[in-house]
């Protein structure tokens, strides 16, 4: 949400007050409400106060909203996916795209690998818990980084793959793309422009596919907005109704 969505934020949150038979909070509160579903948008935080409306008899508070939001990733692996992509490091010949906060993990828990994998796990999930909490508390987001191993065909392959998650930037590969042709490769074989021209084309491939799911979510979000103004809008018709009944 932005500034221009406040106002009707406003009036579908009153309104989820009244049904509660509470009076708004303080400023302060309203503010504090915003501030923490601003990062949703508009269509679906009215969805998510309807359903609030709809099972709750209570005033909504910030975490009772959140319940009906879909839960938002920061972009951090969870630690089982952060364990395997940092014993791939373990093979020197071997690329791999990590997060800094993997990479930190890994410094702490490497040093017994060889001879304990499953202690060097278990210390290796304590440190990356440790140490995304630690960032998290800092409202640091994750640091994809490339750490490069010898084999030049492998750098090719993994930094693809990464630029295909959105994992890396085309400039994070822009600056691989130089050294594809390592040491490994005694006679330079690697055509550096056409992996460049490659990666651009699959940068662009995710943005088109990033735009277009988007875009449906929010269509969604829209129907689900509409779908519960109208049982609103039906539910008045229905008091007035019976009101009209009970005092003719």
């Amino acid at each position: 949400m932005n500034d221009h969505d406040k106002r009707e934020f406003m009036s579908e949150l009153n309104l989820a007050f009244e049904a509660a038979r509470q009076p708004l909070p303080s400023p302060q509160v309203l503010r504090l409400f915003f501030d923490r579903l601003a990062p949703y948008p508009l269509p679906m935080v009215l969805t998510a106060i309807g359903r609030h409306i709809d099972t709750s008899e209570f005033a909504p508070t910030p975490a009772s909203i959140l319940k009906h939001l879909p839960k938002m990733s920061d972009g951090r692996p969870e630690p089982d996916e952060a364990w395997a992509i940092a014993i791939r490091s373990a093979d020197e010949r071997e690329t791999v795209v990590w997060t800094q906060e993997i990479a930190e993990a890994w410094a702490i828990a490497s040093p017994v690998f060889d001879g304990d994998e499953i202690g060097a796990r278990m210390a290796f999930k304590a440190a990356y818990a440790r140490i995304v909490d630690r960032n998290r508390g800092a409202n640091l987001p994750p640091q994809w980084v490339v750490s490069q191993g010898f084999d030049a065909q492998r750098r090719i392959e993994v930094v693809e793959q990464a630029v295909r998650a959105g994992r890396l930037q085309l400039t994070h590969a822009q600056a691989v793309v130089p050294l594809l042709t390592g040491e490994s490769d005694p006679v330079p074989t690697v055509d550096v422009e056409a992996n460049l021209a490659r990666l651009k084309a699959i940068v662009a491939r995710v943005g088109r596919a990033q735009a277009r799911a988007s875009a449906e979510k929010s269509a969604r979000a829209r129907e689900d907005a509409e779908h519960t103004a109208e049982l609103k809008r039906e539910t008045a018709r229905r008091v007035a109704g019976y009101q009209a009944e009970v005092w003719a």
